[in-house]
């Protein structure tokens, strides 16, 4: 691991962790039973307890796997899915600026990035890291990290800006768009842009991209997908828009073609959600199934043509069930492509189909986190986070009634997130860890028949992989509420400061 000296001894101050262990404990809540159906366990990789994020890179013939996590950032040889390798990790105590407490955690980069040519790391960082509280400074920003070699990273550097929640590469990673919270006198949802054509010396833009709300309004944008043709999707508060960052386009907000950039980008199409569908108008996550993509997505058909859907998360936690909110929401951009979801009321795309866990099969009834989280799509198939309700499987041939074909819920699991890796899934679990999964014969079969594994009134009784005896308890983030849940203090109490 090599660190360079510019960042100072205070980032260097190595303390013991236990604040996190502490404050589970002192909260115990009863475990949740575990059931699965249609999902096999291959392996986990130690040590990744509170995995936010992961993504990969191939080196060679080798294929390592990037977890990000309260812990910072540690590397897998996953080549052998059955025999994964520890490479590196890049310690919290070394990503610690001067003022900052090492024995907290990291928090949060909910969507690690990778530039797969240049061997870069990004990581965003947020208000709440390292125990930081008001009135004291709080650093957001982004961490660039060298990994041409995954089993010695280099830390580059830190670069501050106003925002912290998400970093994204685009224009293959020789600019990052940062979405959360802006921090500025501003205070809009907006997307800040980095230039890091050289990763040792970023520099922001001085520009706003997707501005969203009235200066003081407090809205945000939370991340950004880029589709197969380049296209940037912004997803936040008044739903979801996607921007052309390069080429030559037509600005349907002037009518003129210009040259679209990272810094100056042509607005594409996208827009808002029906609340009955979206109550909360706030999108966590998206994907546009187009291109080289297209056969994840649904099947195309003349009333749902080629990239003309959207898929999206609303994170939302009213219902326990998810029965009335924080669902999986599929939109058709047809009829958005001239502008329509810009402006202070953007318009509404419609609803194709919805889905969430409420009275399916593998569902725990009562009061269990729930909210449609990070989705992965492989081959029509979705693999779909919801917290304390485990991952899902669902087909989505058809848009506009997706059926869940297998679960998996281990015991006390709050699933994260899911990636499909090689016909794999890794799964972040904040509790687990990373638990790497793969479809059995029955969850193929479902799709083909297009039969929705059925409600059953006992569930299941595996408990794969370590057994976690106690539930961790989540509490709504002092800043973003219920739109990001962290983990709860000794009191249960998420005031700035007291979680941990």
């Amino acid at each position: 691991m090599r660190v360079l000296a510019t960042l100072t001894a205070g980032l260097l101050m190595v303390l013991t962790v236990q604040g996190t262990a502490t404050a589970a404990q002192s909260t115990e809540q009863p475990a949740l039973s575990a059931a699965d159906k249609n999902v096999k366990l291959r392996n986990t990789l130690p040590g990744t307890e509170r995995a936010i994020s992961i993504a990969f890179a191939e080196y060679g013939r080798k294929d390592v796997a990037f977890v990000s996590g309260e812990f910072g950032l540690k590397t897998f040889d996953v080549t052998d899915v059955e025999h994964p390798k520890f490479l590196d990790h890049l310690t919290k105590q070394e990503m610690a600026l001067p003022g900052d407490d090492p024995s907290q955690r990291f928090w949060e980069n909910e969507d690690v990035n990778v530039d797969p040519k240049r061997k870069l790391v990004f990581l965003a960082r947020e208000v709440n890291s390292f125990g930081r509280k008001l009135p004291g400074d709080r650093p957001t920003g982004n961490y660039l990290v060298s990994a041409a070699d995954p089993a010695n990273l280099e830390l580059l550097g830190f670069h501050r800006q106003n925002t912290g929640h998400t970093t994204t590469c685009i224009n293959d990673c020789q600019y990052l768009w940062t979405a959360g919270l802006d921090r500025s006198d501003a205070k809009t949802g907006r997307i800040f842009v980095t230039d890091i054509r050289d990763p040792r010396n970023p520099k922001e833009l001085p520009v706003s991209v997707d501005v969203r709300g009235t200066p003081g309004q407090g809205k945000i944008t939370h991340d950004v997908q880029v589709d197969a043709l380049g296209i940037a999707w912004v997803a936040g508060d008044d739903g979801t828009r996607g921007y052309w960052t390069d080429g030559w386009h037509k600005d349907p907000l002037t009518g003129k073609v210009r040259w679209a950039t990272a810094a100056d980008p042509v607005p594409y199409a996208g827009g808002a959600v029906p609340k009955i569908d979206m109550p909360t108008s706030f999108t966590h996550n998206s994907f546009r199934p187009v291109g080289r993509t297209l056969a994840d997505g649904p099947k195309p058909s003349a009333a749902n043509p080629p990239g003309s859907l959207l898929l999206h998360t609303e994170e939302a936690f009213g219902s326990s069930t998810c029965k009335d909110q924080g669902r999986f929401v599929i939109s058709s951009l047809k009829g958005t492509e001239h502008g329509e979801g810009w402006g202070t009321k953007p318009a509404e795309m419609k609803t194709v189909g919805v889905w969430s866990p409420d009275d399916q099969e593998g569902t725990i009834p009562g009061d269990v986190t729930c909210s449609a989280h990070y989705f992965d799509v492989q081959k029509r198939i979705v693999a779909y986070s919801w917290y304390e309700q485990g991952t899902r499987f669902l087909d989505i041939s058809n848009p506009a009634k997706p059926i869940q074909i297998a679960y998996w819920r281990p015991e006390a699991a709050i699933s994260w997130a899911p990636y499909w890796h090689k016909n794999n899934v890794f799964i972040a679990d904040l509790q687990r860890g990373v638990e790497i999964v793969s479809l059995t014969k029955g969850a193929y079969d479902a799709q083909d028949s297009g039969t929705n594994v059925q409600l059953v009134s006992t569930p299941g009784k595996a408990k794969p992989g370590k057994p976690a005896r106690q539930r961790l308890p989540l509490a709504p983030d002092p800043d973003f509420g219920w739109a990001c849940p962290m983990l709860a203090g000794r009191e249960g109490d998420c005031s700035p400061g007291a979680c941990c």
